[in-house]
């Protein structure tokens, strides 16, 4: 629900609310914490008195058990908000990173003997599911609620809110609430932009205009930031709680950040590549294991080759071919089009190879050859590149990095069997090309994993 802006207000802004990567921080301190606390409780519960009579700290164990369950938080999406505020969503994240972590624990301390014993471990469990869960629910009743939202005043005509901040809103539960607007070309927008905004408390400033502001509006909208409210655009909202860019609304704004970012950084250039290097000499060893079962199995179907090659689009345009697991029908044709979840193509063979993902190993070489990366927008076909550059604006730009046998897109929104579903994908490959970083990279690689492992995606 948006109020109505009420004019005439001088106060300067007040409180603001819990911006999303505070909640972010907030929530993984809150599971580290009781993460940590329930292993001490445990270890002392089993180890400490046969050890000591005074209360004991496994450091070490302590700093394994807390970096594993982010590490399993990161690849179930423990720390999206919208899950946080569901019971549903909450219950699942914990019973599954409760479980991750278990199995990764059990490992650990097996490969590794420390004193964190396997009694030990399974005392944990509990402690740490229900402590967890409670802080969790906890954030959910306190945490969520409208006092601690940030409070939007929104600056946009009509056609924005209808087509544009309909969708922001749904993402918006717990997070921010709408307490005014005003209309960015109303004659005294400007000046009355400061005063509605600390009549209605308004933390944020919400700009859904275009970048040629009136001076009046422009000097509005530095009067607020002079009173500490934070100053952002429609797409810089849409683009944290999507996860996407809004392409319609892209401007040269956006195409200036894009030159201090990604791969002009030297040292995210070497970080990516290392882990491609690792990365393509695992899977070459473990498609080496593979390869005799497969080329039985595949033979045994239809007697048809192994692998498939294809021609993909990759860095700045360069073609260049990748080598697939073949899972699909050898074409009798010169077929060509979108590749859909039940495709009547796949072979028997293929669909087990595409559930467990094994149909991409051989990449690996692409890989380690440098044509791909671990991390980045997935190639297309030089012919629907060609076709979706006539059809989506900004399409060329997800060829500025290097493919990727994962990617952002990926892991969100999977499949894209037409030009809307390619149009969606595109929002979060030029997401990725904005914000590429090591963390978002490792972000998304565990989403991966955890895809991978629960055979998920596809």
């Amino acid at each position: 629900m948006i109020a109505q802006d009420v004019p005439g207000a001088t106060a300067a802004a007040g409180r603001r609310g819990i911006l999303a990567s505070e909640r972010k921080l907030l929530l993984a301190a809150g599971d580290s914490v009781l993460v940590a606390t329930s292993l001490i409780i445990a270890f002392n519960l089993r180890s400490g008195p046969i050890q000591h009579a005074a209360l004991t700290i496994p450091w070490a164990g302590v700093a394994i058990a807390t970096g594993l369950w982010l590490g399993a938080a990161l690849m179930v999406d423990a720390y999206d908000l919208h899950q946080a505020v569901s019971v549903r969503g909450i219950f699942r994240v914990v019973a599954i990173t409760v479980t991750l972590e278990t199995i990764a624990l059990l490992v650990v301390f097996f490969a590794v003997p420390y004193g964190v014993t396997r009694p030990t471990i399974l005392i944990w469990v509990p402690v740490a599911a229900i402590t967890v869960l409670c802080w969790r629910l906890f954030y959910r009743r306190v945490f969520a609620r409208a006092i601690f939202a940030g409070r939007i005043l929104l600056v946009a005509d009509a056609d924005i809110v209808d087509r544009v901040w309909s969708e922001v809103d749904e993402q918006m539960a717990g997070l921010y609430r709408v307490v005014g607007t005003i209309h960015p070309a109303d004659p005294d927008a400007g000046t009355r932009l400061a005063s509605t905004a600390a009549m209605h408390d308004a933390d944020q400033i919400v700009l859904g205009a275009d970048e040629d502001l009136p001076t009046d509006l422009f000097q509005g909208l530095v009067d607020c930031y002079d009173r500490g409210m934070v100053v952002r655009s429609v797409a810089d909202v849409y683009e944290e709680l999507t996860g996407r860019l809004l392409v319609e609304r892209l401007r040269q704004a956006w195409l200036l950040s894009l030159q201090q970012r990604g791969e002009t950084s030297r040292v995210y250039a070497l970080f990516k590549r290392v882990v491609d290097i690792v990365a393509g000499m695992i899977g070459l060893v473990l498609l080496g294991i593979l390869l005799p079962f497969v080329w039985v199995a595949i033979k045994l179907e239809d007697r048809g080759p192994i692998f498939h090659r294809q021609v993909r689009v990759g860095h700045f345009g360069k073609q260049f071919e990748i080598v697939k697991l073949r899972t699909m029908r050898v074409p009798t044709t010169e077929e060509l089009h979108w590749t859909a979840e039940d495709d009547a193509r796949i072979t028997k063979v293929g669909a087990v190879l595409r559930r467990l993902h094994l149909d991409e190993m051989p990449q690996a070489w692409n890989i380690l050859r440098g044509d791909m990366s671990v991390v980045g927008p997935r190639p297309e076909q030089p012919q629907y590149v060609e076709a979706l550059r006539e059809s989506i604006p900004y399409y060329n730009t997800r060829l500025s990095v290097r493919p990727g046998l994962t990617g952002w897109a990926q892991v969100n929104y999977g499949y894209a069997g037409d030009v809307g579903g390619s149009t969606i994908k595109l929002s979060y490959d030029l997401y990725y090309i904005k914000r590429q970083s090591v963390a978002l990279d490792l972000l998304i690689m565990a989403r991966t994993v955890f895809a991978v492992a629960t055979l998920k995606g596809r």
